[in-house]
Parts: structure tokens; sequence; C-alpha cells
């Protein structure tokens, strides 16, 4: 880091002296930003309304077209269900992971937040130590193929990849996935008539 000279403060009138501590404040803080470390694309961010903690939204509600109201990350992108995963156990690895990377927490983070309408949010521990965010105990994942937060060019992919309503009641009373698995497989384009 270069170290700026400044003037003596005595030798500056007293409008100078606030602009001069105020330029060295806005160096110091600039060189805490710029530390060579980002932060996890799961925690960065904004936070979504209703974050009860004040932290980052994990997992939001989002409007995705004729879906309707879906769980999306804390970007908005559109989160899947991988219909061969079973409660608490991913079964994406590999080249899966690759096109659909699982939704994981920071490094030293626990537990995810839920954003206004969500509830049901757990983690599963993959192979290599990360957390991945579960809902109703499914993993979750987003999809290489969304290149933006409206897409859900998932929902229904291979006949096993399928997007998670939000907004239904369920047996709790709050917002629950409403999708599930179909017991035939889906043709790719399709899903459920939506």
């Amino acid at each position: 880091m270069a170290f700026i000279s400044f003037p003596r403060l005595h030798q500056l009138s007293g409008a100078h002296k606030l602009i001069a501590v105020g330029a060295f404040a806005a160096v110091v803080a600039a060189a805490g930003c710029t530390s060579g470390s980002a932060a996890p694309s799961s925690t960065s961010a904004a936070a979504a309304s209703g974050a009860s903690s004040g932290s980052p939204a994990t997992v939001t509600a989002a409007t995705k077209g004729s879906l309707g109201s879906v769980l999306a990350n804390a970007q908005g992108m559109t989160l899947y269900r991988y219909t061969p995963d079973a409660p608490g156990v991913s079964n994406c690895t590999g080249g899966c992971a690759t096109a659909w990377p699982p939704l994981e927490l920071a490094p030293g983070v626990t537990t995810p937040v839920a954003g206004k309408g969500v509830d049901g949010l757990g983690t599963v521990k993959r192979a290599d130590g990360s957390l991945q965010v579960t809902y109703d105990k499914m993993p979750l994942y987003t999809f290489t193929g969304d290149s933006r937060a409206t897409d859900a060019k998932g929902q229904g992919l291979d006949g096993t990849w399928f997007v998670i309503k939000s907004g239904a009641s369920g047996a709790s009373g709050g917002a629950t996935a409403t999708t599930k698995a179909p017991t035939t497989a889906a043709p790719s384009g399709g899903g459920y008539g939506y």
C-alpha cells in the first residue's frame, strides 16, 4: 500500500482540515475494501425483503412468468430440485454439479436465511464438506442455462429438474414446495403443463 503525504493540519484552514481528514478516511476505507478476497456469491446480494435476521436471504420467493412464485437464491436466480435426490442426500456431483451448481452456504455460515414467505430451510453436508441448502430436506440447485433472474429454463428438463413453487399452504400453514416429481418422466420442455 502506498503512503499518501498530507500537509500538516495546523497549516490548513478549518475547511481544508475537514477535506484532508475526509480524503484520508476515504483512502483507508477503499484500502479495506480491496483486500483481495471476494465474498461467496450466496451472500453477496442485497438482502431480500423480509429477511428476519438482517442478513441477506439465502432463499427468497420470486415470480417467474407463467410458473408464478417459485424459490430463488439471493440474486433472484431460480432454484431447482433434482428428483433422484433423497431427503438429506445430494446425488448431483461431478459434471451434474457443474451444470447445476448446488446452492451452498459461505464458509463459516451454518444456517441459511429465509426470505419473506419461505420456511423449511436446512442444510446437507456434501462430500467436499460444504453445506448445501435444502428446502423440506431436499437439496437446492441453480442452473447454468439460466442467465437472468427471470429465467427458469431448467423447469422439467430431462424429466428430473423442477422449480419449487412457493406460496401454497402446507401442513405448517406457511409457504411450502408444491412441485413434486411426476410418477412418469415428463417431456424435457414440459413439467406440469404450466
